[in-house]
């Protein structure tokens, strides 16, 4: 049946067809991936929607209101310069009292002021480099054990949480974020035991992320040797390499 298969896909019309196909799959996925990302912003920001209107009567302020294709893009333009401009502004010390005055007004209004909330506690964990609380540079790497000791156990990279202990049923318990790949942000949060955290120190969060986001591909890049067996990495053998000899046990004299 194999065989078959092999013979139809190399001699027939059929199996060059798919040859084509299959090479052109990536071209043809991104084209989709891009299509997709574009209707995604015309239906959100687009002509006809809030910010879409919101654009386009910016533009007709400066233009009048006769060409609302022009008058909508004149207001994308402005709106993109605006956005610039708070950059170099938020780059400053006006950033904290800009985004205090944003907190103190969001947060009275009820029905905003529970979507805001996380919203931006979201995005500050995940933008944030100042090392203040919250921010995820002032989390650090640790190794956490699944599955008992020795041999058996299973070693996972993750994320100490918080620094406080806590004492769940009568044991000493830490708070520790285990991502996801390729999304290390879709992970979850798990109280661990404190005697199966051991600290990652000489590994940052951002090389963390980097393992998760490349599904491991850049764990050698990241890790390296060490007389730490739960950091060691060892390289696995390539093709052709012959397989090592076996381990034979001493015979007694």
């Amino acid at each position: 049946m194999l065989n078959w298969i092999s013979q139809v896909w190399r001699t027939s019309v059929i199996g060059s067809f798919l040859a084509g196909l299959l090479f052109l799959l990536p071209i043809v996925l991104t084209v989709f991936i891009v299509a997709w990302i574009i209707n995604f912003v015309r239906g959100a920001i687009g002509p006809g929607t809030v910010l879409g209107d919101l654009f386009t009567r910016g533009g007709n302020y400066l233009i009048g209101g006769s060409q609302d294709t022009l008058a909508f893009w004149l207001g994308i333009g402005i709106a993109l310069i605006g956005i610039w401009l708070l950059g170099l502004i938020v780059k400053t010390r006006a950033k904290s009292i800009i985004q205090n005055y944003l907190d103190s007004l969001f947060s009275r209004v009820p029905l905003i002021r529970s979507i805001y909330s996380p919203v931006s506690r979201v995005v500050r964990l995940a933008t944030d480099r100042t090392g203040a609380p919250g921010d995820l540079s002032s989390m650090s790497v640790v190794s956490c054990r699944f599955f008992g000791d020795g041999a058996q156990g299973v070693d996972i990279l993750a994320l100490l949480a918080s620094q406080q202990l806590f004492t769940i049923a009568g044991e000493r318990r830490r708070l520790v974020y285990l991502p996801a790949a390729p999304i290390p942000m879709s992970g979850g949060l798990v109280f661990m035991s404190d005697s199966a955290i051991t600290p990652v120190p000489d590994m940052k969060v951002d090389d963390l992320l980097k393992i998760y986001v490349s599904l491991g591909a850049l764990a050698p890049e990241v890790l390296y040797q060490s007389s730490d067996p739960r950091r060691a990495v060892a390289a696995l053998p390539g093709p052709g390499t012959p397989p090592p000899a076996p381990i034979t046990k001493p015979e007694h004299v």
